[in-house]
């Protein structure tokens, strides 16, 4: 009886599903307020009555429209890179789904604000975080070196800008800079986040990575983008921020712009 009328009273965050004390006004995990006035539903309940895509059918139009205009984005410029040399296409695609991602955030704020808060991390955490950064850099170099010495043609993304006499100033800020924030709250904030409503995190996190290889339209670089796509997506849950993930997606692009320039 004592256990029955315990599990009657538990309340569970309806964005993170932690378990709140009764008296909790927010969760201290996300930071979402608590209504107090209904009692959130256990994780078996939802199990039974959420995790339908019936249930979550909004959310997942929100996000196939998301995915689908980002896709759309980069089939265009790259038909659009066959014929046409100088950047503008690109710069302009790179604002267009800037202008995008920062309205479908707008949809899923109460979701995005808790993840652009600055994290609290201890120095075990620090360092885990730099282990795992120079362990995804080791591994995409060796990939990308294995994949050129079997003489796989790779596309370099420097020679557009170079051309057209742009200064690494600017490509820093197109290449390495702008990508990493939009594809960060567009992959790792409002997808990731919104299929932890309707899968647990460890498929959430699975989806996204998936979706953010298929996004660059190139099987011989599925591998890595997904690798990349597991990496941030696991940054992200281990910060419950977006700022490590921002900050080695920048660097990483970084890294191959310089080297792309010979710069490195």
């Amino acid at each position: 009886m004592h256990d029955s009328s315990r599990n009657q009273t538990e309340q569970y965050c309806p964005i993170c599903r932690r378990k709140l004390r009764p008296e909790a006004r927010f969760c201290i995990s996300c930071g979402r307020a608590i209504d107090i006035s209904t009692d959130a539903p256990a994780p078996h309940e939802l199990k039974q009555s959420g995790s339908s895509f019936k249930s979550h059918w909004k959310e997942i139009k929100q996000i196939g429209c998301l995915f689908g205009l980002l896709l759309s984005s980069s089939f265009v410029l790259g038909m659009i890179g066959r014929f046409v040399s100088p950047p503008w296409p690109q710069t302009i695609a790179s604002g267009a789904d800037a202008l995008i991602v920062f309205v479908f955030a707008g949809f899923r704020y109460r979701e995005i604000l808790p993840l652009l808060d600055w994290p609290k991390l201890s120095m075990r955490s620090v360092l885990e975080l730099v282990a795992l950064a120079l362990a995804f850099i080791i591994l995409l170099n060796l990939y990308f070196t294995l994949i050129k010495s079997a003489g796989v043609p790779i596309v370099h993304i420097a020679s557009t800008y170079s051309n057209a006499g742009w200064h690494v100033g600017i490509m820093l800020i197109l290449v390495s800079v702008m990508p990493a924030i939009i594809e960060e709250l567009a992959f790792r904030g409002v997808i990731q986040s919104t299929f932890e409503h309707i899968f647990d995190k460890r498929d959430a996190l699975l989806i996204q990575a998936a979706l953010f290889s298929v996004l660059h339209l190139s099987p011989i670089v599925f591998p890595s983008h997904f690798l990349m796509g597991l990496c941030f997506g696991y940054m992200r849950l281990r910060t419950k921020c977006l700022y490590p993930s921002m900050a080695l997606h920048a660097t990483w692009n970084a890294l191959v712009l310089f080297k792309e320039l010979n710069l490195l």
